[in-house]
């Protein structure tokens, strides 16, 4: 190896941590009060001073209180308007002005509905008035579904916008409740503009009409002839104004429903478009329109806005057309995203907007990270003992995975949640795997006499198939959920797919780097590790009936489950349920209100404080899962429970306002993850094909088949209900079980090339066996961090990563147990077929 390349690497290495560690920054948040007092006006201003201090004494007396509680409270009952205080535009109340700090506080990554509140839009779906008489009736009988279509509608919508945690249900009869992590009166003003854009799009005639027509029709519509309407719109002519008007059909020649694609573009002339591509009905529809219509004007409506109406010269037959006006580049793109995601056959109408607070509160969101750290610090702790010095060098390449996960959070904008601080910390701890797996590589490379040099390269290059296959099959699952899941699956699968490149980065290619470095400028001589698990000789092939009679029982536990819970197995996510508000004059721990709810008997209840905007109130919100917990009389019976458990709060029972609450997981969000599923399974056997053979990708399949099949067995039978983060933990175990079968599939290809001629099943058993040490290595270091976070992380994350403790253990088992012996018993039957045959 000459020097360019090494110089090269390291320039490689630099430029990416200095990238991502740009993009980081700010990575934590900034002290709430200092920011506070960065933007005051007057920065010695007394008033202020004794804000902070009041607020600061709540916090004292309530360890769950955040900051913006704090101080907006202590603002309020001294009956302060923080707005001309501070620095900023368009604040006109102390809730402007908290949303302002928690904006300037922030970190550069954007938190989560759990660790930093956001907005709720109380949303109503009203039929549109333009609408066929056959349309709306058809509406009337199949409400939900389209009901169910706008929510899907709309969480593409937000997707568009980098969020991919927004919580949106149905709500009561004609209602919806969107939740989003945006905390700015900016984001805020934004999202309201994209949730009330029907992006319904129409292509309609032009009919002729004069000047002095036109100036009467605009002075007096009433006049205009029947089945036409005046419209104009503004462009711009040498640089100014011109406003063009025209007498338009109100009946459409076609509208926009076969969108394929939308884009925001700028034309040669600097000019802002939005170009339209449809499927082959919508292009047929627009061939034969621009066929019949050739020299006439056709004019393009959006949400009953005229943008353009351009002449058409010919037939249109390539399935392309495109939107010209007066957009800025942010309108361009939203009515781009809107086009693409789809129409809404409603109008949208918000009837309240309310800030909400975090849904933990502050002493669990600590917990959680402290937790985190602690179960990083084993990782760490146990490489270091374990691996000594290589130990050192893989904890430098965690910690650069760190900074990496973060860094590209940041630059991609991605929401940080509670369950995401435990999807990275677990994903660190798959990252073990890839310096596992070279690390036993080189200690079986050092046992042949190889010089340590010989055997650090020969390592990684042995290693490095089985490091790539494994990765790149999560990777797969990984892109396939990212592009066909939705909301919480596709933020799942991109911060999923950040950790696997980083951890590749990180584990291969930069400690490489570093033993180059150790080899030629150090002359690193020797290298020593422990060994705890020295290779064994189980015959794994003669256990496989055992290890198949005791998943068939618990795959019949799973069948057991399904009847015997039914649907209560379904958590509040699926099945929905209600919600009640009440008045209160202070704020409390809603952890632990939460938790006197759940001993009362009150199924899976959160409780969380919601600011009013306008004239909304400010209120507290139970929320709860079951059908029968929509009466006043049980909204009142909580407020009372909760009013005397609390009586410093001054919760007002006689305030309870109740409503239905659908669940997160609507019709089309459940087929858009199965199908996701099932593509990734899909997937993942075709990759194992093209690399391997088809008995290893059909016995990967139904490896993975069976983690899931019987972790939901001993999950349910645990009387755990199913929800969103337990749908992420599943998908979890699909992307982790997959690695072990993979490298030990890798092994026994190696093994078959070695010792050609040799018993199959002798070679499944002394592959098993050789990647035993790492197998175990690697599912203990990871079961120990998800160990520690669910004895210290909370409720929250509990079934998160109990999910993950049971996929871990049964993803090895299945690895060594099933997958291999699999393979061997496939083998053993086609040589019988072919004894038989001849």
């Amino acid at each position: 190896m000459d020097k360019k390349p090494l110089l090269l690497r390291t320039l490689l290495v630099l430029v990416v941590i200095a990238v991502f560690a740009i993009a980081m920054y700010p990575l934590a948040p900034q002290n709430y009060y200092d920011v506070f007092q960065s933007l005051l006006k007057n920065p010695a201003d007394p008033v202020a001073g004794e804000l902070v201090a009041a607020a600061k004494a709540k916090q004292s007396k309530d360890v769950n209180l955040f900051e913006s509680q704090a101080l907006l409270a202590a603002a309020d009952e001294r009956g302060v308007n923080l707005a001309p205080m501070v620095k900023g535009s368009d604040l006109s109340n102390s809730r402007d002005v908290m949303s302002l700090i928690r904006k300037k506080a922030s970190s550069s990554i954007r938190l989560g509905l759990d660790l930093n509140g956001g907005v709720e839009f109380y949303l109503e779906l009203t039929p549109d008035a333009n609408q066929s008489a056959e349309m709306k009736a058809q509406m009337e009988n199949d409400f939900n579904h389209y009901r169910d279509v706008a929510v899907e509608n709309l969480r593409r919508r937000l997707e568009a916008q980098n969020i991919f945690e927004a919580e949106i249900a149905p709500s009561g009869a004609r209602n919806i409740v969107l939740r989003a992590p945006l905390v700015t009166k900016d984001e805020k003003a934004k999202l309201r503009d994209i949730i009330q854009m029907s992006a319904k799009l129409e292509f309609r005639l032009v009919e002729s009409a004069s000047e002095a027509e036109l100036d009467s029709y605009k002075a007096n519509p009433d006049s205009v002839p029947p089945g036409t309407e005046y419209m104009e719109y503004t462009e711009l002519e040498h640089g100014k104004p011109f406003i063009r008007r025209f007498l338009v059909r109100v009946r459409p020649e076609m509208d926009g429903r076969n969108i394929t694609l939308a884009r925001a573009i700028r034309d040669e002339m600097g000019q802002r478009k939005i170009t339209l591509r449809f499927n082959i009905q919508g292009a047929d529809d627009f061939k034969r329109v621009t066929q019949a219509n050739v020299g006439r004007l056709l004019a393009i409506v959006l949400d009953g806005k005229l943008y353009c109406a351009p002449r058409i010269n010919s037939a249109i037959a390539g399935g392309a057309a495109e939107i010209s006006g007066s957009f800025t580049d942010e309108e361009a793109k939203s009515i781009a995203d809107a086009l693409t995601s789809g129409s809404f056959p409603f109008k949208i109408e918000v009837r309240a907007v309310f800030d909400t607070d975090p849904t933990l509160g502050r002493a669990s969101v600590e917990n959680g990270i402290v937790v985190g750290i602690i179960s990083l610090a084993v990782v760490a702790l146990f490489m270091l003992i374990y691996y000594r010095f290589s130990g050192i060098i893989a904890i430098a390449a965690l910690a650069l995975n760190i900074l990496l996960i973060l860094g590209a959070m940041a630059a991609f904008d991605c929401t940080l949640t509670l369950p995401g601080i435990a999807g990275i910390v677990l994903t660190i701890g798959m990252a073990v795997d890839a310096n596992v797996l070279i690390y036993e590589r080189i200690r079986e490379e050092l046992k042949t006499g190889k010089s340590v040099a010989n055997a650090v390269a020969s390592g990684y290059d042995r290693a490095l198939s089985a490091v790539v296959d494994s990765n790149i099959t999560t990777l797969v699952t990984a892109l396939i959920l990212m592009n066909v899941g939705t909301g919480a699956i596709k933020g799942f699968a991109i911060t999923l797919c950040i950790g696997i490149l980083s951890s590749l980065f990180s584990a291969v290619f930069v400690t490489r780097l570093v033993y180059d470095y150790l080899f030629r400028y150090f002359d690193l001589k020797r290298i020593s590790m422990l060994q705890i698990f020295a290779t064994p000789k189980f015959d794994f092939i003669r256990s496989w009936p055992k290890a198949l009679c005791f998943s068939g029982a618990l795959i019949v536990l799973l069948i057991a489950m399904f009847f015997v819970r039914g649907r209560g197995m379904l958590g509040i996510d699926f099945t929905g349920g209600s919600a009640v508000t009440y008045e209160y004059k202070e704020k409390g721990n809603t952890s632990q209100m939460a938790r006197t709810l759940k001993a009362a008997g009150y199924d899976q209840a959160s409780v969380t404080y919601k600011s009013g905007v306008g004239a909304a109130r400010d209120v507290m919100e139970v929320r709860m899962r079951g059908d029968d917990r929509d009466d006043l009389a049980t909204g009142r019976a909580i407020g009372e429970l909760l009013a005397k458990n609390y009586p410093q709060l001054g919760i007002r029972p006689d305030t309870a306002r109740t409503q239905h609450l659908d669940g997160l997981i609507g019709r089309e969000f459940t087929k858009t993850a199965i199908y996701a599923v099932v593509l990734a399974l899909i997937g993942i056997g075709a990759y194992i094909l093209l690399r391997y053979e088809f008995s290893f990708a059909i016995a990967s399949v139904l490896a993975l088949l069976h983690d899931v099949m019987v972790v939901l067995a001993i999950y349910l039978a645990s009387g755990r209900t199913i929800g969103l983060t337990t749908v992420a933990a599943f998908l979890t175990v699909i992307g982790y079980s997959i690695n072990d079968t993979v490298v030990i599939f890798d092994r026994l290809r190696e093994n078959l090339k070695l010792h050609e001629g040799a018993n199959f099943e002798e070679m499944v058993n002394l592959s098993v066996n050789q990647t035993f040490g790492r197998t175990m290595i690697t599912s203990l270091t990871t079961f120990a961090v998800v160990f520690v976070m669910w004895i210290g992380g909370g409720p929250e994350i509990s079934d998160f990563v109990f999910v993950m403790m049971l996929g871990i253990i049964l993803g090895t088992y299945s690895s060594v147990m099933l997958s291999a012996p699999f393979v061997a018993w496939r083998r053993r039957c086609r040589a019988a077929k072919a004894k038989g045959g001849r």
